[in-house]
């Protein structure tokens, strides 16, 4: 295993050098400008107006998931971070 990437069966991974398309959560001007945030940021505005009219949670939470889903079957696959 890559010393870098420590996976366990919760998917909670420690990295160093996160891809382009992994998702950095935390606040600032460096992780606002990270390629993986800005398509975040676009998925989510393209499916704001269904999430708004939706009326039930399980429909809104059916579009969240598709985000989620969306963003991990990118290639490389997009992965959600924390510091």
């Amino acid at each position: 295993m890559n010393p870098d990437n420590v996976s366990s069966s919760d998917e909670i991974y420690r990295t160093s050098t996160p891809n382009k398309n992994d998702v950095l959560c935390g606040r600032g001007g460096t992780i606002n400008s990270h390629h993986g945030n800005e398509q975040y940021r676009s998925i989510v505005e393209s499916k704001k107006r269904v999430y708004l009219t939706a009326r039930f949670k399980r429909e809104k939470r059916l579009i969240a998931t598709s985000i989620v889903d969306q963003i991990r079957k990118m290639d490389p696959p997009g992965r959600f971070l924390q510091k």
